[in-house]
């Protein structure tokens, strides 16, 4: 069943060993608890993650310097120090600050911007609090090729994290993400449209780098067999 050969009984029990019952519980619960399905069906899902992974590369790094860029323009270099943002967010500042100091590294404004996480610069550009110093002030910056419509708080305060950062953060943690109702497809089409809000040209760039909808495409008829085994009967 495995994508390259057969596994053998010893070699599943041993892969079950290794990823735990609670990691293949979700898999195991989808094939009626037949462990060799259920590892295809984690190498699916690992085949996925891979081909997704791209996309999520590229808009994070594109998304945060956009992000930093806007806010030194409005508050200066170290806007992060300007009074700006509410104590949680601060906390990843410092947060950020112990990471490099623990790794030894010069305590550099770059480093410092680079060991901040997705979620802490969604927040600045969802998060209510944030609407009036940085959503309205810097939004035409941050997606200079959106439309104004697309520009909308009401619109983006509940996408970027549901189709971005939680996708994000399931695959980085290597999490499921093959279940239908998740919709990876469509999350991935929404990096995509965010991104060539940004910059179209780094956006046709990430297509030459990124095969997702190819291998989805691929892998799209297995998994539905594994899925929905009785109706190939």
């Amino acid at each position: 069943m495995s994508g390259l050969r057969p596994l053998s009984q010893n070699t599943q029990d041993e892969i079950a060993t290794a990823l735990s019952s609670v990691r293949l519980r979700p898999y195991l619960r989808t094939v009626n608890g037949q462990l060799e399905p259920a590892i295809r069906l984690y190498e699916l899902n690992l085949c996925i993650c891979t081909a997704i992974y791209p996309s999520l590369h590229i808009f994070e790094i594109t998304f945060r310097n956009q992000i930093d860029r806007a806010l030194q323009e409005q508050y200066g270099r170290h806007w992060y120090q300007c009074g700006l943002l509410e104590q949680r967010a601060q906390s990843f500042i410092e947060k950020a600050k112990d990471t490099v100091r623990r790794q030894g590294r010069p305590l550099t404004r770059p480093r410092i911007i680079s060991e901040l996480t997705l979620g802490f610069w969604i927040s600045l550009i969802t998060r209510k609090k944030y609407q009036q110093r940085v959503f309205n002030k810097c939004i035409k910056y941050i997606f200079p090729y959106a439309l104004a419509t697309e520009r909308n708080f009401k619109e983006l305060a509940p996408k970027l994290p549901l189709n971005i950062l939680y996708l994000r953060n399931r695959v980085f943690h290597y999490e499921p993400i093959w279940q239908k109702p998740y919709d990876v497809s469509s999350k991935h089409q929404y990096i995509h449209k965010t991104l060539n809000w940004i910059s179209p040209e780094v956006l046709q760039w990430l297509k030459t780098q990124d095969d997702f909808l190819k291998v989805y495409n691929q892998v799209s008829d297995e998994l539905e067999h594994l899925i929905n085994p009785f109706r190939y009967d």
